[in-house]
């Protein structure tokens, strides 16, 4: 006589086995969230490191801390370093747990090289990446930082053109102070002086370059031949250029500085 249990009973065996299993493997689950909840893991200290000079401690507890979520065990450390990426100035965060029950959070500043104005859009600052970031400008105030202007999207094109003519300008013995892209492809471009220079749409071109060198070679005896400062400067002609003259008014307009056209070399 085979002594084998019936095949029902067999699966009652197996089933109630499985039951037991899964309500142990539930227990130890429930007791290891529990454990995990306990206030002994709790987040005891957040350790700041890197480059720490424009960051205040006091926002960092005020704006960053209540955000974070979670223990020493259970805080997403991805969402941490976001919070803190948040802050004004950090350009990047890196979060680490550092035992016992702290967090290490490595920043790097944002480096301001220019004041970024966009259509539409609150006064930002732009870093040596071309990027634009948010933050007080009260505390760029007296670096000198150059005015750049351009549509959304384009800081790193204004920028690159920025530290493109910054040296040409320097071999005419002029500082750069403001750069503008419009809308629709011109460049602009204003001296510490005060002076505006119309560049058109081709600014790097050898040909603009060469109307700008023969601008500034003549500036001076364009001055003095018509006693009056000049306030502005259009190099979009291609032969030449024309100038306007501070305080000269034309007929029938106000205070409208009057167009001289003076020929390049070349015309």
């Amino acid at each position: 006589m085979n002594g084998a249990l019936p095949l029902d009973i067999r699966l009652m065996q197996a089933t109630s086995r499985a039951l037991l299993w899964l309500v142990a493997a539930g227990a130890v689950v429930a007791a290891g969230h529990w454990l995990m909840q306990r206030s002994w893991w709790d987040i005891r200290a957040v350790r700041l490191q890197g480059d720490l000079q424009r960051i205040s401690p006091v926002t960092v507890r005020a704006e960053a801390l209540p955000q974070l979520k979670g223990n020493f065990l259970t805080i997403n450390l991805a969402q941490a370093q976001r919070v803190f990426e948040q802050l004004p100035w950090v350009r990047s965060a890196v979060v680490q747990r550092l035992w016992p029950m702290q967090l290490a959070v490595t920043l790097q500043v944002q480096q301001p090289v220019a004041v970024w104005h966009e259509p539409g859009s609150a006064t930002q600052l732009l870093n040596p990446q071309g990027q634009a970031f948010t933050a007080n400008l009260g505390e760029v105030q007296g670096l000198g930082l150059p005015q750049l202007s351009g549509p959304a999207g384009s800081g790193a094109q204004v920028l690159q053109m920025y530290q493109s003519l910054q040296p040409v300008l320097h071999g005419f013995g002029q500082s750069l102070a403001a750069l503008t892209l419009g809308s629709g492809g011109n460049w602009t471009l204003q001296t510490q002086t005060g002076l505006r220079v119309d560049l058109g749409s081709a600014p790097a071109s050898p040909a603009t370059r060469q109307r700008l060198k023969q601008f500034f070679d003549l500036m001076p005896q364009l001055q003095a031949r018509y006693g009056r400062t000049i306030d502005s400067a259009d190099l979009r002609y291609p032969n030449g250029f024309a100038v306007h003259l501070q305080g000269v008014d034309l007929p029938g307009m106000n205070k409208t500085a009057k167009p001289q056209q003076v020929a390049g070399k070349d015309g």
